[in-house]
């Protein structure tokens, strides 16, 4: 499969990028600085270029079957629209080029709470406040772009292990976690970037 990753030199991205290499699917990688991708893959094609650069993400995804975006933004203590602006550029992209699926990873934040709305409308701690917002008004531009969408909602994520071992559900975050290995965030992307299996929902996942 032909998937494009942006995002791919982050903690998921880049270990989606190399779990993607190592199972025979072609990959371009959009980033900005080329020298932080260590892959180096003879299926690997890296485009440079920025997020606010329409023409070159059109160019990215010309021809791509599957769009992945593991993008957030690094600093979150203002107010930031990274998430939404990329969110906005690539969706025009893909329509633009004809692709329809894309795959985002998002937050928990953005799964439903039983009282109503989005989870991270309800008690959400304020050094999160910036992030919700940016990734909520992108999951509206998602659900207002007429594309095929999944949006993977993970918790809190620390790096450094990749234990193969999560649950997942749909519209939900499964009980009883609290976190999940950003590894294993990868792993679970991957899998539903390249299955056909779900369709414009959110999935929460948590460690096992």
């Amino acid at each position: 499969m032909r998937l494009t990753v942006f995002g791919a030199t982050g903690r998921v991205g880049h270990t989606l990028v190399h779990e993607a290499l190592e199972q025979g699917h072609d990959v371009t990688a959009y980033v900005r600085d080329p020298a932080r991708l260590k892959h180096k893959h003879g299926r690997l094609f890296v485009r440079k270029g920025s997020l606010e650069d329409a023409a070159a993400v059109a160019d990215a995804v010309r021809g791509t079957e599957v769009v992945v975006s593991t993008l957030g933004a690094r600093d979150v203590t203002h107010s930031v629209t990274v998430v939404t602006q990329a969110t906005r550029t690539i969706s025009a992209a893909m329509k633009a080029e004809g692709v329809q699926r894309l795959v985002v990873v998002g937050a928990a934040g953005l799964l439903p709470h039983p009282a109503g709305g989005l989870t991270g409308e309800h008690g959400l701690p304020p050094f999160l406040r910036h992030a919700f917002e940016d990734h909520r008004n992108a999951f509206q531009v998602l659900q207002e772009s007429g594309l095929d969408w999944v949006v993977v909602c993970p918790p809190v994520m620390p790096s450094g292990v990749h234990t193969g071992k999560y649950r997942t559900a749909v519209e939900a975050l499964p009980t009883g976690g609290r976190q999940v290995y950003a590894e294993d965030v990868a792993d679970f992307t991957l899998t539903v970037a390249t299955r056909d299996e779900h369709h414009r929902v959110r999935i929460g996942i948590v460690g096992d």
